[in-house]
Parts: C-alpha cells; sequence; structure tokens
C-alpha cells in the first residue's frame, strides 16, 4: 500500500464516521476540515507534491465554508 493510498483510506474513514456521528452541517464541516487539516500537515513529508496540490483546493473551499457558518454565527449572536 503506497502513502497516498493509505492517506485515502484515512480520509474515507474519517469522512464516513463523520458522517454517521454527526447531525448538524456546520459540525460536519467543521470535523473535515479539521481531519483534511491534520492528515495534511502529518503527511505532508511523505506525500507527493502533485498530491498536496490536489488537496490544497479542498482546503481553501473548506476553509471558505468555515469562514461563511462562524460570520453566520457570529451574526446570529448579535441579532
Amino acid at each position: 500500500m503506497d502513502v497516498d493510498d493509505a492517506i485515502i483510506l484515512t480520509l474515507t474513514i474519517w469522512v464516513v464516521i463523520c458522517s454517521l456521528l454527526v447531525k448538524t452541517v456546520d459540525v460536519y464541516v467543521t470535523l473535515l476540515l479539521i481531519g483534511l487539516l491534520i492528515v495534511a500537515e502529518v503527511a505532508g513529508n511523505f506525500i507527493k507534491p502533485e498530491t498536496k496540490q490536489g488537496i490544497k483546493p479542498a482546503i481553501y473551499f473548506l476553509l471558505f465554508v468555515f469562514f461563511v457558518i462562524v460570520v453566520r454565527k457570529v451574526m446570529e449572536v448579535l441579532s
């Protein structure tokens, strides 16, 4: 098993566990972001540069969604 295969397997297991245990989309997206950031940081030295470039758009998209969630929650608190 290649390192890239192990990373994909780890992320797949994380997504399945999160989808089974979490009821709200906000928490689900946050947990996906945390898992992806952890895997990218821990395995960053062991994966191919092409795989790193493939993970970055997913991280940026989840960061944007997380930012939208935070802004929405702040607006709820302020109103």
